[in-house]
């Protein structure tokens, strides 16, 4: 005997055990970016590029991926709109994926990345990525519409809090624990 969950609203769960009201009470709206490639979620989108790698360049960039990694908390916090970033080789060394997840809309996004950000990037992907001109060239923006994917399923909590809203929720949490340690001495 089959069970589904399955009530008035019709829709019928992946997992016959949940109730199609607890997943419907928690779906996302999920829509296309403005002005740009990528989906959005509340005041959070995605960003995704696949560009190949030239000869070469897989062993740079995992030389390189070491001071990368160590510096990206200073570029990525100038930024202030970076929620997650990951950056790695994928297809046997042959592509290179650039992965975030920011609250913005692209076109200020990518505005902010080129002015705060384009010494960091540009480390990662000169003589990495085949073709890369450069984060300040006129060909930047060309090279970035090439290569960018639009995530097919994406999901993001929290949809509606900005990287702002985390850092000062973290500190009030942190002032919070703070006054109660203090109330319990």
């Amino acid at each position: 005997m089959s069970m589904t969950a399955t009530t008035s609203n019709g829709y019928t769960p992946i997992s016959p055990t949940v109730p199609s009201d607890e997943i419907t009470s928690t779906r996302q709206t999920v829509r296309q970016q403005t002005d740009g490639v990528g989906l959005r979620v509340g005041s959070k989108a995605e960003f995704t590029l696949i560009a190949p790698v030239k000869p070469g360049g897989a062993e740079l960039f995992r030389q390189r991926a070491v001071k990368g990694q160590m510096e990206a908390p200073y570029w990525e916090g100038k930024l202030g709109t970076v929620h997650d970033l990951r950056i790695c080789l994928i297809n046997n060394d042959t592509q290179i994926l650039f992965a975030a997840t920011y609250s913005d809309e692209f076109k200020p996004y990518v505005a902010d990345v080129i002015k705060f950000a384009a010494p960091w990037i540009d480390y990662m992907f000169t003589d990495v990525g085949e073709g890369y001109p450069g984060l300040t060239s006129p060909e930047a923006l060309a090279y970035l519409q090439k290569y960018t994917v639009q995530a097919t399923l994406w999901y993001a909590s929290n949809e509606d809090a900005t990287v702002r809203d985390v850092a000062r929720g973290q500190k009030v949490l942190q002032a919070f624990g703070e006054l109660l340690d203090a109330a319990q001495s």
